[in-house]
């Protein structure tokens, strides 16, 4: 790969961007190496691009940093991604990481003052206590202390906790599986192992192939660094046993 090859790799990715000249004249090998590790991570694996870069706009509204956000945004657009789709990836963090990460995302987007009809408005019952344990200790492969202690202490918190979980991880616009694995790749650049393997399981439960997995956690790289990375390949080795090795013997 020439340096001026590398430099339009980049430049495609995230947008024209001084930092990408200076990278480029300064240490033009650099440039090449990154520019093919963007590659590897955007253009190999199952993954389509859309959800790859919907991935890397929500590490980097989670990071506060809107230029790069915004640099995946204009990427997933070009991909063809929907103002319904990307309500669904805002929402799919409202539990996970609190208001900030819809409202921030939902501004950088300009998804605040998009407006539809037709919503459902209809009043619907909440299900019982024992079945919404059963959902989490389905979704969860267990029944964790959070929620064991939220259902006893806080009915309408644990209530409301499950109703906006359970409708955010349901096949939609998006499929579920996607959505765990954005999660997936959130944890990854988190370095947050729990979550990280609560939604990597989900995701192989709800159809997504280890290839797919893997391809989220290696996806936050972009995102999250190296380090992140590490973190999950050891939850991918415990959670796809000889995976890892296989391939390589």
């Amino acid at each position: 790969m020439r340096a001026d090859a590398a430099h339009e790799t980049l430049a495609g990715t995230f947008g024209q961007a001084d930092w990408i000249d200076t990278l480029v004249s300064m240490g033009p090998e650099q440039a090449k190496g990154f520019a093919q590790l963007v590659n590897g991570i955007l253009n190999e694996g199952p993954l389509p691009v859309k959800i790859k870069h919907f991935m890397l706009f929500i590490i980097f509204v989670a990071k506060g940093y809107e230029p790069l956000a915004r640099a995946h945004a204009d990427a997933a657009n070009r991909a063809g991604a929907t103002v319904e789709e990307w309500h669904e990836v805002l929402a799919v963090f409202l539990p996970s990481r609190g208001t900030m990460m819809y409202m921030e995302g939902a501004r950088v987007l300009g998804l605040d003052k998009a407006l539809t009809e037709g919503a459902d408005d209809s009043d619907t019952a909440f299900k019982r206590k024992d079945e919404i344990l059963a959902y989490f200790k389905k979704a969860m492969g267990e029944l964790p202390g959070f929620v064991r202690i939220l259902a006893d202490k806080k009915p309408t918190l644990f209530e409301g906790y499950f109703k906006l979980r359970s409708e955010n991880l349901k096949d939609a616009f998006i499929p579920q599986k996607y959505k765990e694995l954005m999660l997936v790749a959130l944890n990854t650049a988190e370095r947050y192992q729990t979550g990280l393997e609560i939604h990597a399981k989900a995701a192989l439960g709800c159809g997504a192939s280890q290839e797919e997995v893997l391809d989220g956690m290696t996806t936050a790289i972009l995102g999250g660094g190296v380090p992140g990375w590490i973190e999950a390949a050891q939850v991918y080795e415990r959670i796809c046993p000889g995976q890892a090795t296989a391939k390589a013997e």
